[in-house]
């Protein structure tokens, strides 16, 4: 284990890492278009983070379980595992300072620990945010991500200014996380993409990339636990060599 785990930061991220031994933040991407399923959405959500508490040191809630939920019920969710996961709101915030302030000042109220956002509009470095971590998108997990890649330089050295806590990094965007890391030694890395989008679990830990964001491969899973298991003995595997 790295001596220094307790003093990285964003540090409720990384004391549930160190005392769960896990890289691994699940993308709770669950959703339903027919608006009389919302409970049963919940109920799902919550029997997964029941099942994956030790196996998990984050959440990352988004769109597709916001819209299905509405921010009440994730409220209540956030507030029934605040204890057990880092949970992170992604919806990728891309507007003007006094706006994203606004939605960071409403993510923080709700009980998230921390924020995505945008990069290449910004403003970052003027937010009074520090009651909620902010991660910046540098380069996303998907093939089409080319305009983040051909920028990747100008979107670091705006991280590096706006000084978040961390950065995005697509897991299958192996010299993007590399550079990543030498670039920003500091900062803490996540990764999403890993399984369904084709990297392979613990690759971007091998890379340098601090967590990985694992959704469909479990989500979806018929055996969730199963597959978190399978997912986080090989991150363990990458770090303990």
């Amino acid at each position: 284990m790295d001596p220094d785990f307790r003093e990285k930061a964003p540090a409720k991220l990384w004391g549930l890492a160190e005392e769960k031994h896990s890289r691994l933040i699940l993308a709770l991407d669950l959703y339903s278009n027919n608006s009389t399923q919302p409970q049963e959405v919940m109920n799902r959500s919550i029997s997964l983070l029941e099942s994956l508490k030790d196996l998990l040191a984050g959440v990352k809630i988004g769109l597709p379980l916001s819209l299905t939920l509405g921010f009440e019920r994730i409220a209540e969710l956030l507030d029934t595992f605040k204890q057990d996961f880092y949970m992170i709101a992604d919806f990728k915030l891309s507007d003007i300072p006094d706006i994203n302030q606004i939605a960071l000042n409403f993510f923080s109220k709700l009980g998230f620990d921390a924020a995505i956002a945008h990069l290449f509009q910004g403003g970052l470095r003027n937010l009074r945010r520090r009651s909620i971590d902010l991660f910046g998108v540098v380069v996303m997990s998907h093939p089409d991500s080319r305009l983040l890649q051909e920028n990747f330089q100008r979107l670091i050295e705006e991280a590096s200014i706006a000084d978040v806590d961390g950065v995005v990094v697509g897991a299958t965007k192996e010299s993007f996380i590399r550079a990543a890391r030498k670039a920003l030694p500091e900062k803490t890395i996540l990764s999403p993409g890993v399984v369904v989008q084709g990297a392979r679990p613990g690759s971007a830990l091998e890379y340098g990339g601090d967590f990985e964001i694992v959704g469909r491969a479990i989500t979806r899973s018929p055996d969730p636990l199963s597959s978190a298991r399978k997912i986080v003995e090989a991150e363990r595997d990458v770090l303990s060599r």
